[in-house]
Parts: C-alpha cells; sequence; structure tokens
C-alpha cells in the first residue's frame, strides 16, 4: 500500500480563454483569398468552440474576429489545435482552410489568468499529404483556472512594444501584446510576431 503523500495528485483540467484575433494571408484551396465566410474553431481534446463567421467580402485573406471562447483543457494534453474555415451556403458543408498547433508549454507558463499573445505559423488544412504554409494566425490564450504553472524559471524577453512577456516554451513563441491591446479598441493589427505551429493531423 503506498504510502500517505506518495503519489502526486493528478493534474486538473483547465479551463481556457482563447481570443482568436485574426488570420493574415490566408488562401482557399484554389489560391485565392480567404473572403466572406471565414470562422474559426478551437480544438482541445476535451471541447471545441467556434467564432463567429467573418462576412467581410473584402478582408482579402485577412479576416479579424477578436473572438473570446472558452474551452475545457484536459490534464496531459500536449496542445490544442485551431483551425480555419470557410462557411459555404446551399447547404453545402464548411470547407477546411489552414490550422495550427498550439503547444501547452506556450500558455502555461505563469499564474491563471497571465494573457499569453502569440502568432502562429498556418498551414493548408484537409488530407492532401502535402503540409504547404498558409498565413499566420493571432490569437491570445488566458488560463483561467486548473493545473499550476508548467515550468519555473523560464526568461522574460522584451516583446516589440517594450513590455516583458513569457519567453515559450518548445516553439519559441515570445511575442509582445500590442496586437491584442489594438484589438481591444477594434482596431486589426500586424502581427507582433510569428512562431512556428504544427499541422492538423487528418
Amino acid at each position: 500500500m503506498a504510502r500517505k503523500g506518495s503519489s502526486a495528485m493528478p493534474m486538473p483540467t483547465m479551463t481556457l480563454e482563447v481570443t482568436v484575433i485574426s488570420g493574415e494571408g490566408v488562401r482557399v484551396a484554389s489560391g485565392r483569398p480567404l473572403c466572406r465566410g471565414a470562422y474559426a474553431v478551437v480544438h482541445t481534446g476535451a471541447a471545441s468552440a467556434s467564432t463567429r463567421v467573418d462576412d467581410d467580402a473584402d478582408c482579402h485573406g485577412f479576416p479579424y474576429w477578436s473572438d473570446a471562447v472558452r474551452v475545457a483543457f484536459p490534464a496531459g494534453a500536449p496542445a490544442l489545435d485551431v483551425e480555419i474555415c470557410r462557411a459555404r451556403g446551399g447547404g453545402r458543408p464548411a470547407e477546411p482552410v489552414a490550422a495550427a498547433r498550439v503547444p501547452v508549454e506556450d500558455f502555461t507558463v505563469g499564474p491563471p489568468g497571465h494573457l499569453h499573445c502569440l502568432s502562429y505559423r498556418l498551414f493548408d488544412s484537409g488530407c492532401s499529404g502535402v503540409r504547404r504554409r498558409n498565413g499566420i494566425l493571432n490569437i491570445s490564450i488566458k488560463r483561467l483556472d486548473g493545473a499550476p504553472p508548467a515550468a519555473e524559471g523560464k526568461a522574460a524577453v522584451l516583446g516589440v512594444a517594450g513590455k516583458a512577456v513569457d519567453a515559450a516554451g518548445p516553439s519559441g513563441s515570445g511575442v509582445s501584446c500590442a496586437g491584442a491591446a489594438k484589438a481591444a479598441e477594434g482596431k486589426p493589427s500586424a502581427p507582433a510576431g510569428a512562431v512556428m505551429g504544427y499541422p492538423l493531423g487528418c
């Protein structure tokens, strides 16, 4: 029989608030810029949540949402996925366009409530077997409760706005919250920085 206190308590499920801010240079399968009908879906191993549909026909591959969704993130999950899709009329199913993977290490540094502003390379979605870059995704993530920070002693780096932000884990994301600040004012902005994400699996 194990002695009292000899085993670690399981890591609880986290509640995340993911704000999908915008996409940049996103194209549909035909090569044309993604315009009207764009929306994003946040996937975890426990839940999925969608943003509103951007009906701007003149966004020319730069859809803008600044929509916050809340999702449960299960203990032990390595990442969450954000996929950009295009809604189509006439009863046709939505078209997957591009996706990025966000490693857990990128948003678990710091206490609950700490805001992580991140940008990722998007890759073509779907199962064609060819993984091509397809723009950039700008998001912010806030852990509302649950697990403690994933690691201690991570260095702080200066973002483009001159404010200290967390240096990220293996994906190397360390960017300022300049984009999120402008989004809060209702103004789309250029990305504060970009890191390499990973495409969704088929």
